[in-house]
Order: C-alpha cells, then structure tokens, then sequence
C-alpha cells in the first residue's frame, strides 16, 4: 500500500479540489492521500460526505515559529468522533490574519513597483489566502514581465525575501498541544528546512511523528528516518503536492510497507 500523506488543494493554496488531487492519485497508483491544507480544516466537511472510492485522510498543516524560524506542523484527525471546535475557532481567526498579512504584502510590494490589489489576489483564491496566490495575481497583472512564481518567491515573497510577513507568532510548541486537544496525530513537516535549531528539540513539545520521507532540494541522508525509529516516532511522508504547475510532484514520494500500516491504525482509519 503507498499513500500520500501531504497535498494541498484549493481550500488553501493547491491547484486542485479534492476530487482532482483523488483523480491524479488514482492513476498514479496510489491508495490513498491526506489533505493538509495550510490553516484549514474547511475540507474535513467535504470528505466526510463524500464518496471517493478511495482513501481520504482529513489533516491540516499549520504554520508556526520557534526561535525565530518556520516551523509547518500536521495534523491528522484520528477519526474518534472528537470535536475539533477550538481548532476551527483557531484557524477561522487565522484566516483573519491572513487577510491583514495579504494587505502588508500587497504594500511592500509596491515599493518595487509591483502594484496589485485584494481584489486581484482574492479572484486566485478558492480558500485560504497564501503567498502562491499574490503570485498568481502578479503573474496575471504583469505578463509583459515575464514573471515565475519561482522568481518571485526568490525575489520578493520567499521566507527571506523583502516583501515577506510572518502571518502569526503562533508558537509551535502551543500549535501541538493545539493539535492534541482537537484529537490530531502530531507530526512535524519537512524538518530539513529548519535552519534556526536543531529540529529535533521540537520532539521535547510532544510530537507523535516526524516526516521522514519529503522531497527535499538537496542531497540528504536518511537521518531524520534513524531518528524517528530510534525514537519511536511515527513515519511519515508525502509529496507537498500543491498543483502540476509547482515544484514538488505527486507521487514522487509517498509512504509504504510497514509504515503505513503503523499509521492508519495510530489515526483509526478504517473507511
């Protein structure tokens, strides 16, 4: 069995609606996917009345900080009939606060005479507003320029770049125990991206995973796997599929063997 535990659709940032991210699975020959949208359980709803005649994980994919760095935390819901009512009050206001970070954006970049409105980036989104969005608006606005989402996101909306807005001071410490509350399997995104700390200390904040398999831009060892076994973590791992007009592609990397089967009965998935 291999499934994907890591793709967005257009209830956040992704290019697809569920049904075309389940589609591309299929024919991929994959069994199953999770939906981790950034800051949004919106799809939970949606999967639960719909049948997919495939595997559908609800998760989420919230953005937090520790020691001045990003840090993407995911939840997946364990299917135990909790509520989940604190995370979508969290995440509902989180939406709000994406709106103001959209308008701070959208006026820093005007200083390098790139000059979009609300209106413009919102007409790109179906969901939760993100920098992929701003991108697009930009792209549509300025076609003459030539403009990438790759060049922009190195130029001006990257994590380093000058146009870039935190979005919260969340602390990833409390988007965890968030997490827990709201009946999640916690597990820590892509960790290799972490430079500001040694990723591993966030295991001390009660973490129950670590993905271990991701598409990373650069040569790694398999280290974040030794320390997930050697620890007793759960494996993860999943493409980041955003759309066929992104970096990291479906199906590239998935989760198999022992692994999966250790992760459907952590989440009692059963459907």
């Amino acid at each position: 069995m291999k499934i994907d535990l890591h793709t967005h659709t257009t209830y956040s940032d992704g290019e697809f609606d569920i049904k075309g991210n389940v589609s591309l699975a299929k024919k991929l020959g994959l069994d199953g996917i999770a939906i981790t949208d950034h800051d949004s359980v919106d799809s939970w709803r949606e999967i639960d009345s719909s049948d997919y005649d495939f595997k559908v994980i609800k998760g989420v994919e919230l953005s937090t900080y520790h020691k001045g760095d990003v840090v993407h935390i995911l939840g997946y819901y364990l299917n135990d009939g909790g509520d989940y009512d604190e995370l979508e009050d969290f995440l509902r206001k989180t939406k709000k606060d994406r709106m103001m970070r959209l308008k701070k954006i959208i006026k820093l970049l005007g200083k390098y005479d790139i000059n979009i409105t609300v209106d413009e980036v919102l007409e790109e989104a179906d969901g939760v507003v993100a920098r992929p969005h701003i991108a697009a608006a930009i792209i549509k606005k300025y076609p003459e320029r030539g403009y990438t989402k790759d060049d922009l996101f190195r130029d001006y909306l990257g994590n380093d770049g000058p146009c870039y807005v935190e979005i919260n001071n969340y602390e990833a410490k409390d988007g965890i125990e968030l997490l827990k509350r709201n009946h999640c399997l916690v597990v820590l995104a892509h960790p290799l991206y972490i430079k500001k700390f040694d990723y591993k200390e966030l295991v001390l904040f009660g973490l129950d995973g670590i993905e271990s398999f991701y598409q990373y831009r650069f040569d790694t060892s398999d280290e974040v796997l030794k320390f997930s076994l050697e620890n007793n973590l759960i494996v993860t791992g999943g493409s980041d599929f955003h759309g066929p007009h992104v970096r990291n592609t479906m199906g590239k990397v998935y989760l198999e063997g022992d692994y999966v089967e250790k992760f459907l009965n952590r989440i009692n998935f059963r459907k």
